[in-house]
């Protein structure tokens, strides 16, 4: 079935989405056009991280591209250095040369944010296609033309009105193209791998490529991996507790605690946010080396996720590796309880579980710490609690370790071609 068009599709890299800004911009965006006009509130913009757990990407992605009325892409360095990109940018360019071949008219639908000035070193800096589009206005003056809107969302308060002015402009910029054209749908279905990058001269000739720094390279990024600790007993370990031990496995990483109902250990929807999340998963039980995972994660700049079974905590060798969560709070961690509230056992001893769990985590289970999450009564609360404590735990992180300007970014490099929207 033929999706409803959205108003604009929010087009950007992976890399830029680290950390919830742009997430945070998409929403005030959003809402401004929400508030401007007549438009279903879910029919206004897509952006990636909006899609579940299992969603179809390809075609979700392709649909959005075929029928939004607008594109709003963000321009940073890394913007121009992914694939995906230029493939989105070009399948919506397709589209407005058809436009101007059956009408004679080029339609102006391409609205582009400034996410970090890319214009710092002068022209030649990117694309052609994309240099060639009028960036500056009037309207738009202040510190958003030489900071670029990343900035005044990361440093909201003290920008707060020139960030709402931005909003604001883009919003009618919008509103107006969108009134103004209408644009073909593609006749048959987008086919991502063989639609070209416009950013790259050997799928298209003549538009320039950039200045690139490599993947490895950005000293003081955002978080890359997540570990992903699995805090429950083997079948056999939980038989000393518990009767029922369907939801168990050789090892802890087997641990299934939505049977019947989802029949995959509990870590692989986990690694699925995670890479949805453009971060590299590392599943591993929980061990007596859990103190020093934790202090290396914290120096290196990763992130934390203990998936903990209730039952766990009543093992004294659970509990004891668990323990050392407990003696700070940890702002680039998380702790998730997944609760089956069909497994009736677990009912049964709901009391005594809880009070083990809280017994164990006294500072993060009774502050409450935002990113300790319990009473997860199904796959789906679960993944979206693992992405709201991702973006909490991400933006923590980005706080402690500011991404850097990359005006300057160095030599030419090929970028790796990797799957997905966004991705870099």
């Amino acid at each position: 079935m033929q999706r409803m068009p959205f108003l604009f599709f929010l087009s950007y890299c992976g890399d830029d989405g680290r950390g919830g800004l742009v997430r945070e911009f998409y929403e005030d965006l959003r809402d401004e056009i929400r508030r401007r006009t007549t438009e279903p509130e879910e029919q206004i913009g897509f952006e990636y991280g909006g899609m579940r757990e299992g969603t179809l990407w390809r075609s979700t992605v392709a649909d959005g591209l075929g029928t939004c009325r607008v594109f709003v892409p963000l321009y940073s360095p890394r913007y121009f250095g992914t694939r995906f990109c230029g493939q989105e940018w070009g399948i919506f360019a397709e589209r407005q040369r058809l436009h101007e071949q059956q009408r004679g008219s080029a339609p102006e639908l391409i609205v582009p944010v400034l996410w970090e000035d890319v214009f710092a070193n002068g022209p030649g800096r990117i694309p052609k296609i994309a240099e060639d589009i009028w960036t500056r206005s009037d309207g738009l003056g202040g510190s958003y033309p030489t900071l670029g809107l990343r900035k005044l969302v990361q440093l909201r308060t003290r920008y707060r009105d020139e960030y709402q002015d931005v909003v604001d402009r883009l919003a009618g910029v919008i509103i107006s193209a969108a009134e103004q054209y209408e644009l073909p749908s593609p006749a048959a279905p987008i086919d991502f791998d063989t639609a070209p990058d416009v950013f790259r001269p050997d799928d298209c000739a003549g538009v320039a490529q950039i200045p690139l720094q490599r993947p490895g390279e950005l000293t003081g990024g955002g978080p890359r991996h997540v570990h992903l600790v699995v805090a429950a007993p083997t079948a056999a370990e939980a038989a000393q507790e518990r009767t029922n031990v369907d939801c168990y496995g050789k090892r802890s990483e087997d641990w299934m605690p939505y049977l019947p109902a989802a029949t995959k250990p509990v870590v692989r929807y986990a690694m699925a946010v995670a890479d949805e999340q453009d971060l590299t998963p590392h599943p591993i039980g929980v061990s007596d080396g859990l103190s020093e995972l934790l202090e290396e994660a914290e120096s290196e700049g990763e992130l934390v996720v203990l998936l903990v079974d209730a039952w766990a905590t009543r093992m004294p060798a659970y509990a004891d590796a668990l323990r050392p969560y407990d003696d700070r709070l940890y702002g680039n961690c998380a702790v998730l309880l997944p609760w089956n509230l069909a497994d009736e056992e677990s009912e049964e001893h709901a009391p005594a579980l809880m009070t083990a769990v809280v017994s164990l985590f006294k500072k993060n289970a009774r502050i409450p710490h935002p990113t300790f999450r319990g009473g997860l009564h199904s796959v789906e609360e679960f993944t979206q609690a693992l992405r709201e404590v991702l973006i909490r735990t991400q933006s923590f992180v980005f706080e402690q370790h500011p991404v850097p300007e990359l005006v300057n970014a160095g030599a030419f490099v090929a970028r790796p071609l990797l799957e997905g929207p966004g991705a870099a």
